[in-house]
């Protein structure tokens, strides 16, 4: 071939290449362009953006707050823990949580339902159970409710007379002594209500009731009644704290270091027939239901929570007083808030057991419940622990948004953390949470989502 006609064919090669590699370039942009738009059209559909243009203020408060919420959730899936190697050398190791965590979040301003995540199935709600019991106790005994403890006696104060004779040797040989001895003659009644927040105090008040009754015996005995204890459930540890016949020790030798002598050694027991109405009101101590309201809800106190169970039925009718008829008291309180009875399994007060079960659902159901009757809400919401403040949330979400914000309930039994309870959002709309975490042994973990979650309803 004649070289120039070879050099030409080369270069009409080269252009047609660089014509095929402009066009294919071409067709690659324009194909990524068309997956770009692609791409913001699944944007445009995302349920937490879709007609952004066209939200209000409210509006796009609520639906930024569901997205963070649901990232907080989808995110929160591993921890950073500390183990023990080989050696004892400890080391930090990633894990992945496998636990169960359900939340709901209702806005009681807008009066509608704003976040929901696993809200309908069963969790352990731990201590959140304590809710459950203070608000039945709230709306039906009413926050003028109080627990009392009766004092009786079943005998009368009588006057013996008693005549010494002087030896006929003393120097006062002519004179004889008359001495009137005033007792008891009966018994000393302890009637208790289940009041939790007895204690040395009270002991030393009912000594000093008794004391002034100006005897210096008693011929009797000092008798606690606790007729309950044989038809409720086995809870070992209520009664082992409860303590009656201590009490009823601790009254005995309170009078004897007042200086009353007893007719028997040892004059104190616990009975279970019912005190005879007759018998002589000596005092009574009462104790609010809000004092005991207070301790139950910051600390979180189990004994306290079970004391109030018990009074949710009249104490003084044996007849009808039962463990289980006090729970059922709950269960109406649930059927009154608007809850269902396959969303909750009431087995004590307290939230020791393990067979409780609750909702997110149905709890903010009863927390809206008791925001909504005046007589409830003022009384529970002083009881909630303050975030960053006191109670079991003293050391919780200090130096964020939620701090002095969170009013709420914990809930901690083994491998179970909870809470529940109000926040107020930055734009003034006060909302009901509950959050239940299940299937956890890593409670900072639990704890740390539950803060976090509070955190982003706080904050702007």
């Amino acid at each position: 071939m004649h070289p120039f006609c070879f050099m030409t064919f080369k270069y009409l090669l080269i252009i047609f290449f660089s014509l095929l590699c402009s066009v294919s370039m071409q067709a690659q942009e324009e194909e990524d362009i068309e997956e770009e738009e692609g791409e913001e059209e699944e944007i445009a559909v995302n349920p937490f953006f879709a007609d952004s243009a066209n939200w209000t203020p409210n509006e796009r408060w609520a639906h930024m707050l569901q997205y963070r919420l649901d990232s907080v959730l989808n995110s929160h899936k591993t921890a950073t823990v500390t183990v023990k190697g080989k050696r004892g050398r400890r080391y930090k190791k990633t894990v992945t949580l496998n636990y169960k965590v359900g939340m709901h979040v209702y806005d009681m301003t807008d009066d509608s339902t704003l976040f929901v995540y696993n809200d309908n199935d069963l969790y352990i709600p731990a201590s959140t159970q304590k809710l459950f019991v203070s608000i039945t106790a709230l709306s039906t005994l009413g926050p003028s409710y109080h627990f009392c403890t009766d004092v009786l006696i079943d005998g009368p104060v009588e006057v013996d007379t008693i005549v010494t004779y002087p030896n006929s040797e003393s120097e006062y040989a002519m004179h004889n002594d008359t001495i009137f001895k005033k007792y008891l003659n009966g018994n000393v009644y302890v009637r208790g209500g289940f009041d939790p927040t007895l204690d040395e105090n009270a002991v030393d008040f009912i000594a000093w009731k008794v004391t002034a009754l100006d005897i210096d015996s008693i011929n009797g005995y000092i008798y606690s009644y606790e007729p309950q204890k044989g038809i409720m459930p086995n809870q070992s540890w209520f009664w082992n704290k409860h303590h009656s016949r201590y009490f009823a020790s601790s009254l005995y030798n309170s009078l004897i270091s007042n200086g009353i002598t007893f007719s028997t050694r040892n004059a104190y027991a616990t009975i279970t027939a019912p005190v005879n109405k007759k018998f002589k009101e000596l005092t009574s101590l009462c104790t609010p239901l809000p004092v005991v309201l207070q301790r139950m809800m910051k600390n979180s106190d189990n004994f306290y929570a079970e004391s109030m169970l018990l009074n949710l039925c009249n104490l003084r009718d044996t007849n009808t007083w039962t463990y289980d008829n006090c729970k059922q008291k709950v269960r109406e309180m649930i059927k009154r808030a608007g809850g269902k009875q396959d969303d909750y399994v009431i087995e004590d007060g307290s939230g020791l057991s393990h067979s409780n079960k609750t909702t997110p659902s149905l709890q903010t159901t009863i927390l809206r419940y008791a925001y909504n009757n005046k007589d409830v809400i003022e009384s529970l919401y002083e009881s909630l622990p303050i975030a960053g403040v006191d109670g079991t949330l003293s050391r919780r979400m200090s130096g964020t948004a939620a701090q002095r914000n969170v009013r709420a309930k914990t809930g901690t039994v083994n491998g179970v953390q909870t809470l529940s309870g109000y926040v107020k959002a930055p734009n003034g709309h006060l909302l009901v949470f509950s959050i239940l975490v299940n299937n956890n042994n890593m409670q900072d973990s639990g704890r740390r989502l539950q803060d976090l979650l509070c955190k982003e309803m706080a904050i702007e």
